[in-house]
């Protein structure tokens, strides 16, 4: 109740007392909390809704070259933000991706063309130095207790800079041809009758094991619980025997892991390796984390949603090019959704909290 001033008269009394005493609205309150729970749902509406709208607007949306475009993109992105997820619901961050992927890219050039390995034997070679580059981060942020955001925003700047060095600001392209390049770059033909074939891009395809194994370790394993345990309160977490350094190492060394299969797989869809590489690919990985909806304070989110959030990001970059911008003014309206998505999922969760749902 309001304190009674000395002008106050009883009517105006009477009105704010009335008012303090109103209940909340429930409905509105249950209807947020749905909405909150079923996060992966809004977000699979939300994309249809962003589909549905640059097929209307635009007359080469749905044509398979551009479809085909915006989803070899995306799986590229979404590869890598599956290992950002687990990094982001552990409460940590990693601005390093971009520029490892780039250096990664290019040491799998090197390893083809200067070296004169095969693709397929680079390729394991590349995934194992990107989680030694997770290693080496993980290693300054839990060994000596320095923040993620310091140590990866550091390593953003120092691996773009190794991938000019070691390059020597040249790309590598290789000569001939191998299979490594069609089951990368090209297209899986699926027959649906006599004359129509589905293009499905090999990026995909190596996209969904990356998704599907990455969705079952962080829901159904004791290692994803440890992860949601470690962000969500580390300290309890480490009173109930996790071991909160492990795992918080374990996240960087699966994401820059990650990097170097990306790397590999880009390099083999690109037939080329380019120095620059990845520049400002780490806005687009976190983008499509956070749009999916996981918390950047950790704790929180799925990799149903990093998928999702991955494919609005690239629908969105996509569509914006063919309305006649380029591609930083489709990157300036991902970030104004990441802007938009934070500060609605951050005022939901404070009304949520405030009446204690």
């Amino acid at each position: 109740m309001p304190d009674r001033g000395p002008d106050m008269d009883a009517k105006t009394l009477a009105v704010l007392t009335a008012a303090a005493d109103q209940p909340p609205d429930v409905s509105t309150d249950r209807l947020l909390a749905r909405l909150s729970r079923n996060r992966d749902l809004v977000l699979f509406i939300i994309a249809a809704l962003i589909f549905l709208f640059f097929s209307l607007t635009t007359s080469t949306f749905l044509r398979e070259f551009n479809l085909l475009n915006i989803l070899r993109n995306t799986s590229l992105i979404t590869i890598v933000a599956v290992g950002m997820t687990f990094v982001l619901i552990a409460g940590e961050i990693d601005l390093s991706v971009g520029s490892a992927y780039g250096v990664l890219t290019v040491l799998m050039g090197m390893l083809v063309v200067a070296v004169g390995l095969s693709p397929w034997l680079a390729m394991p070679i590349v995934i194992l130095a990107g989680a030694a580059v997770g290693l080496f981060n993980g290693l300054f942020i839990v060994g000596f207790g320095i923040p993620s955001f310091i140590v990866t925003l550091a390593m953003l700047a120092g691996f773009r800079s190794l991938a000019l060095i070691i390059s020597g600001e040249r790309p590598f392209t290789p000569r001939g041809t191998d299979v490594f390049y069609d089951l990368t770059g090209g297209n899986m033909l699926l027959p649906l009758g006599e004359d129509r074939v589905l293009h499905v891009p090999w990026l995909i395809i190596w996209m969904i094991p990356v998704v599907v194994i990455g969705g079952i370790v962080l829901a159904y394993t004791r290692f994803g619980y440890h992860v949601y345990a470690t962000g969500g309160n580390r300290e309890a977490a480490r009173d109930t025997g996790i071991n909160v350094a492990r795992v918080r190492l374990s996240v960087f060394v699966l994401t820059s892991a990650l990097c170097g299969l990306a790397a590999a797989l880009v390099f083999g869809y690109l037939h080329a390796a380019a120095p620059t590489t990845g520049v400002g690919f780490e806005f687009r990985v976190i983008g499509a984390v956070v749009v999916g909806g996981t918390a950047l304070t950790g704790g929180r989110g799925s990799i149903l949603g990093t998928l999702l959030g991955a494919v609005i990001i690239g629908m969105i970059t996509g569509g914006m090019v063919l309305f006649g911008y380029s591609q930083n003014v489709g990157d300036m309206a991902t970030g104004l959704l990441i802007m938009v998505v934070g500060s609605l999922d951050l005022g939901l969760r404070r009304h949520l909290r405030s009446r204690a749902w």
